[in-house]
């Protein structure tokens, strides 16, 4: 191999690097958009019927982003029990992430959430065979310890609402070591896609008993949290396609400063600096854990 074939290849690797990076960041802008109109919705609506209401305004964008990746004929696949589980864990996270920012503050909601990163690592040994070193358990130490902090700062402890942003953070690290784990089978827009049929079905029957009239504003934050959740879903594949999931795990934390700023401008909520110093915790044992990855 001459010295300017390795240079192109180094150079093509690093691209491909840099557009999962890139395709990280997008997903989480869209998850912090999501956020934010989910809050706002859960002054009217339940957690199952809005978590319903923005699958079903998701379904077209993500059949739209199928199309415009090669038809819908992108959607076929032979992996339905793959897309069944993932459509479970896409159901679960929503649902328990909804339930939890309805109850608490917003950007300490996040926080929590911030731990899949450091379960994604210490799953993919089990799932993808990639081997945790001591660096990378270290890392988790520091995360969890910063879990408590949060918990101990919020005096939630292990109540329902914090429980559920913990399973949240479980079902996300699942689903995103899964788009890795079909990314060289399936397209981004099937793995997008195929999620929302499950939410759509469960949602429904859980919301169809207890349900309510959504006002013009919160129609158009489901709209909006529909059309993000869809785009949220797509840039995270993509970004899995490119790259392996401890490269770019890390910039999900991301989320967070657009979700802290809409937090503060719209609900002037202001975590207290021991919840900061417990998410910084969160999000410095997850980089340890996830840049360790990167050399091992």
């Amino acid at each position: 191999m001459t010295e300017a074939t390795g240079s192109s290849k180094i150079n093509s690797r690093q691209n491909l690097v840099g557009l999962g990076i890139t395709f990280m960041c997008a997903s989480a802008f869209m998850g912090s958009v999501v956020d934010v109109a989910v809050k706002g919705a859960t002054a009217e609506l339940g957690t199952a019927q809005i978590v319903f209401l923005r699958t079903l305004f998701a379904i077209p964008l993500a059949l739209l982003l199928c199309h415009y990746q090669g038809g819908l004929e992108t959607l076929a696949t032979k992996r339905w029990g793959w897309q069944l589980y993932r459509g479970i864990l896409a159901t679960v996270m929503s649902i328990g992430f909804f339930y939890g920012i309805a109850k608490m503050e917003l950007v300490t909601a996040m926080m929590l959430l911030y731990l899949s990163p450091v379960l994604i690592v210490l799953l993919a040994r089990p799932l993808l065979g990639e081997r945790v070193s001591i660096a990378q358990w270290l890392g988790v130490l520091i995360a969890f310890g910063g879990v408590m902090v949060v918990l101990a700062a919020t005096q939630m402890q292990w109540n329902p609402a914090a429980l559920s942003v913990l399973l949240a953070s479980l079902c996300w690290a699942l689903l995103s070591l899964s788009n890795r784990a079909l990314a060289n089978t399936e397209s981004a827009g099937s793995l997008a896609f195929y999620i929302l049929p499950v939410s759509l079905v469960v949602t429904g029957a859980l919301a169809v008993t207890q349900w309510v009239a959504p006002s013009l504003n919160t129609w158009l934050l489901l709209l909006l949290a529909g059309c993000g959740g869809g785009l949220l879903h797509y840039f995270a594949a993509r970004a899995y396609r490119h790259t392996n999931a401890a490269t770019v795990a890390p910039f999900e934390y991301t989320t967070l400063l657009w979700a802290a700023l809409a937090a503060f401008y719209f609900w002037d909520e202001l975590p207290e600096a021991t919840i900061w110093v417990g998410g910084s915790a969160i999000i410095l044992g997850g980089l340890i854990s996830s840049l360790e990855h990167k050399r091992t």
